[in-house]
């Protein structure tokens, strides 16, 4: 007796449910891998802040313990001497490049073309990338990072009282923290500090400037971007992961506040009870 085999298709009702465990599978295991990805990125940005907080250190040993600072001709904006120009235009890491010897270091992966920087008329990125680069040596024309330039521009070892304390590059919104942090342009005023707050949805401490009046709320696609966590490296070198409502002013302002005062340990978050020293207004 000879038997014939029909072959059968799938039914409606099985593909239904092979299709919707497919869904199933693919909204569980999406965001594990964006987690993933993220944990990478940001091991990959702590990892650029430990080579940066080496090559910072090195420097301070070469150069009697005082950390990075150089602006050759004391004018801004000049391409022959943006590579060795720690400000006026440059950026920190022009004076770290000969110890990191790459300048890969300088960005996230996860912003990589946050802030320009070594701007010039042939210099910048919105300019030759190429000529900046073939005629003027320099190495890198983007950062993700920020300097806190306010504290520790023409500082040295010495004159910080608990470098393990003081932060010195993170990742930030600007590349420069410059100017006194409760003024107008000052960091806790309408910079990373209030727009990660306001990503967070924390509220505002009084008297912080609102990020959507004052025109900053659209970086906060760019606050804390390691699932609200920021990356910093500190002024002896060494780097973690952390918050900006787990850090103190003295932290981010270890040069202006006396070590033993009240304000030292009072959160980023909080405005300080004294706001009279040097570089906070």
């Amino acid at each position: 007796m000879k038997f014939v085999w029909k072959r059968r298709g799938f039914t409606l009702i099985e593909l239904l449910v092979v299709i919707a465990i497919i869904a199933i599978l693919a909204a569980i295991l999406f965001p594990v891998f964006a987690q993933a990805r993220d944990r990478a990125r940001s091991a990959s940005c702590l990892s650029n802040l430990k080579q940066m907080g080496t090559a910072w250190m090195m420097y301070a040993q070469d150069f009697d313990e005082r950390f990075p600072t150089a602006n050759p001709l004391g004018i801004w904006d000049h391409c022959p001497t943006m590579k060795d120009r720690g400000g006026y235009g440059g950026w920190i890491g022009n004076l770290l490049m000969p110890y990191t010897k790459n300048a890969n270091v300088y960005t996230c992966p996860t912003n990589p073309k946050l802030n320009a920087v070594n701007r010039g008329t042939n210099c910048s990125p919105n300019a030759d990338e190429t000529l900046a680069k073939t005629q003027y040596g320099i190495q890198y024309l983007w950062t993700s990072y920020g300097y806190n330039y306010v504290a520790l521009n023409n500082r040295g070892m010495s004159d910080i009282p608990r470098p393990a304390d003081e932060i010195a590059i993170f990742d930030a919104i600007s590349a420069w923290s410059d100017c006194g942090y409760m003024s107008s342009c000052g960091i806790w005023a309408q910079r990373d500090i209030p727009v990660w707050l306001y990503k967070e949805n924390i509220p505002l401490a009084n008297g912080m400037q609102n990020p959507v009046t004052s025109g900053w709320a659209s970086n906060a696609v760019r606050s804390g971007p390691h699932s609200g966590q920021m990356n910093f490296m500190f002024a002896d070198g060494h780097a973690k992961s952390s918050r900006w409502d787990k850090l103190t002013w003295g932290n981010l302002a270890g040069y202006v506040i006396p070590e033993n005062d009240p304000d030292y340990n009072v959160p980023l978050n909080q405005r300080p009870r004294v706001t009279t020293w040097s570089g906070l207004q």
